[in-house]
């Protein structure tokens, strides 16, 4: 994650202040900023990454945001996510062998590892 030589390099938005926010498209970047301090709060989430058209030059204001989270306990459920205003998808603890793993691995945005 975080090949940052492949990403986009966006402004970052007045009072956003997160890791590589640069590389959130700015219509992203307050909602991912709110997302991630709730996910930090959640002792049970080991990793969470941003994938998707939040982080490419054709995401909109009708694009979604796409979330990895790995989970220390998997069968444990998530808090309810605060409302950003679109929808979030959210995949957890795929196997490293799979299209998608490899994909976010390759393409994502690592927000934090514990």
């Amino acid at each position: 994650m975080n090949h940052m030589e492949e990403m986009w390099d966006f402004p970052v938005v007045e009072g956003v202040d997160f890791p590589n926010a640069n590389r959130v498209h700015p219509l992203m970047q307050r909602r991912v900023e709110k997302l991630l301090r709730h996910l930090r709060q959640d002792e049970n989430i080991k990793k969470a990454a941003l994938f998707g058209s939040s982080l490419e030059f054709r995401c909109s204001s009708y694009s979604d945001i796409d979330l990895y989270l790995e989970k220390y306990q998997k069968e444990k459920k998530l808090e309810p996510l605060p409302e950003v205003g679109c929808e979030v998808d959210i995949v957890t603890n795929l196997p490293p062998e799979s299209a998608l793993y490899r994909e976010i691995d390759a393409k994502g945005l690592l927000l934090f590892e514990r």
